[in-house]
Protein backbone atom coordinates (compact mmCIF):
# COMPACT_ATOMS: atom_id res chain seq x y z
CA UNK A 1 0.00 0.00 0.00
CA UNK A 2 3.01 2.31 0.00
CA UNK A 3 3.42 2.73 3.78
CA UNK A 4 3.84 0.85 7.05
CA UNK A 5 1.93 1.55 10.27
CA UNK A 6 3.70 0.51 13.48
CA UNK A 7 2.88 0.66 17.17
CA UNK A 8 5.97 2.06 18.90
CA UNK A 9 6.69 2.05 22.64
CA UNK A 10 9.51 4.25 23.93
CA UNK A 11 10.49 3.11 27.41
CA UNK A 12 10.12 5.62 30.26
CA UNK A 13 13.29 7.61 30.79
CA UNK A 14 14.94 6.39 27.60
CA UNK A 15 16.58 8.40 24.84
CA UNK A 16 16.99 7.12 21.27
CA UNK A 17 19.18 8.69 18.59
CA UNK A 18 17.43 7.96 15.27
CA UNK A 19 17.67 8.77 11.58
CA UNK A 20 15.78 7.08 8.76
CA UNK A 21 17.77 7.61 5.56
CA UNK A 22 15.44 5.57 3.35
CA UNK A 23 12.08 6.35 4.96
CA UNK A 24 9.95 9.34 5.85
CA UNK A 25 8.19 9.11 9.21
CA UNK A 26 5.12 10.55 10.91
CA UNK A 27 4.29 9.71 14.55
CA UNK A 28 1.04 10.25 16.45
CA UNK A 29 1.19 10.09 20.25
CA UNK A 30 -1.57 8.06 21.87
CA UNK A 31 -0.24 8.15 25.45
CA UNK A 32 2.69 9.24 27.57
CA UNK A 33 4.85 12.35 27.33
CA UNK A 34 8.24 13.08 25.89
CA UNK A 35 10.06 15.15 23.31
CA UNK A 36 11.70 15.01 19.92
CA UNK A 37 14.86 17.05 19.47
CA UNK A 38 16.37 17.98 16.11
CA UNK A 39 19.99 16.84 16.04
CA UNK A 40 20.80 19.53 13.45
CA UNK A 41 19.40 22.54 15.27
CA UNK A 42 18.67 21.38 18.85
CA UNK A 43 15.04 22.50 18.42
CA UNK A 44 12.95 20.76 21.07
CA UNK A 45 9.31 19.75 20.55
CA UNK A 46 7.01 18.43 23.29
CA UNK A 47 5.16 15.18 22.58
CA UNK A 48 1.90 14.49 24.40
CA UNK A 49 -1.32 12.62 23.59
CA UNK A 50 -2.79 14.02 20.38
CA UNK A 51 0.56 15.38 19.13
CA UNK A 52 1.88 14.44 15.72
CA UNK A 53 5.39 15.01 14.44
CA UNK A 54 6.65 14.50 10.91
CA UNK A 55 10.22 13.93 9.80
CA UNK A 56 10.17 14.68 6.08
CA UNK A 57 13.84 15.25 5.30
CA UNK A 58 15.44 12.11 6.79
CA UNK A 59 16.10 14.26 9.85
CA UNK A 60 18.51 12.97 12.51
CA UNK A 61 16.65 13.31 15.81
CA UNK A 62 16.61 12.33 19.45
CA UNK A 63 13.42 10.80 20.81
CA UNK A 64 12.99 10.98 24.59
CA UNK A 65 10.31 9.59 26.87
CA UNK A 66 9.65 11.32 30.18
CA UNK A 67 10.92 9.43 33.23
CA UNK A 68 7.52 8.61 34.73
CA UNK A 69 5.82 6.66 31.91
CA UNK A 70 6.30 4.97 28.55
CA UNK A 71 5.61 6.95 25.39
CA UNK A 72 3.19 5.20 22.98
CA UNK A 73 3.20 6.23 19.32
CA UNK A 74 1.56 5.16 16.08
CA UNK A 75 4.34 5.50 13.50
CA UNK A 76 3.82 5.64 9.74
CA UNK A 77 6.75 4.98 7.39
CA UNK A 78 6.96 5.64 3.65
CA UNK A 79 8.14 3.70 1.73
CA UNK A 80 7.01 0.65 3.66
CA UNK A 81 9.39 -1.24 5.93
CA UNK A 82 10.46 -4.71 4.82
CA UNK A 83 10.16 -6.21 8.30
CA UNK A 84 13.88 -6.95 8.57
CA UNK A 85 14.92 -3.53 9.90
CA UNK A 86 16.43 -3.38 13.39
CA UNK A 87 17.53 -0.48 15.55
CA UNK A 88 21.11 -0.41 16.81
CA UNK A 89 20.97 2.23 19.53
CA UNK A 90 24.17 3.75 20.88
CA UNK A 91 25.28 7.04 22.42
CA UNK A 92 27.83 7.78 19.69
CA UNK A 93 25.69 7.63 16.56
CA UNK A 94 22.20 7.44 15.09
CA UNK A 95 20.38 4.18 14.53
CA UNK A 96 19.66 4.05 10.81
CA UNK A 97 17.89 1.82 8.34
Amino acid sequence: MGFTVAYTVVNAGSESRLQYQRHLEACYCISGHGSVISADSSEHYVIEPGSIYVLDKHDPHILKADADQDLHLISVFNPPLTGKEQHHLSEDGFSQY
